[in-house]
């Protein structure tokens, strides 16, 4: 009984330590973009972020550090950008079943519905798959 209650704290310690850095970034976003002091922000055209878009962008560029610097462009060239690492961020208007869904990440609608429709396009961020401090990140900037 005396070697389990030593060695309790040991291996809790030793699986806590793994955990630390959970949510994990393998591309480094969020390391990059407080490195650079920028966030590459893709805005498809014709889709402007609304308020409560903005409001995100505003709080996430204060808890990170960086400037928005915005990039508009097409929906395909944007979110093949996030694959490519040319954007950190897509700002457009998505809905859960297209065709990107199994490529990229969209997020949940800043001051939307958490769950629209599947085919509903609604206004929010697509981020890189597997992102998961940045995307964490991004998303808590939005509550």
């Amino acid at each position: 009984m005396r070697l389990n209650s030593l060695l309790l704290p040991i291996i809790s310690s030793v699986v806590l330590s793994g955990c630390a850095d959970i949510p994990r970034d393998p591309g480094e976003t969020l390391d990059r973009v407080r490195e650079r002091g920028t966030i590459r922000l893709g805005e498809i055209e014709g889709a402007e972020p609304d308020p409560d878009s903005e409001r995100t962008l505003d709080r996430l560029a204060q808890n990170t550090g960086a400037r928005i610097v915005r990039i508009k462009g097409h929906g395909e060239e944007l979110l093949e950008g996030l694959e490519e690492d040319r954007v950190d961020l897509v700002y457009g208007r998505f809905a859960d079943d297209s065709p990107w869904a199994t490529a990229v990440y969209f997020g949940t609608p800043p001051g939307g519905p958490d769950k629209p429709p599947k085919s509903m396009r609604v206004a929010r961020f697509a981020f890189r798959l597997g992102e998961n401090g940045w995307i964490t990140k991004v998303e808590e900037a939005a509550k």
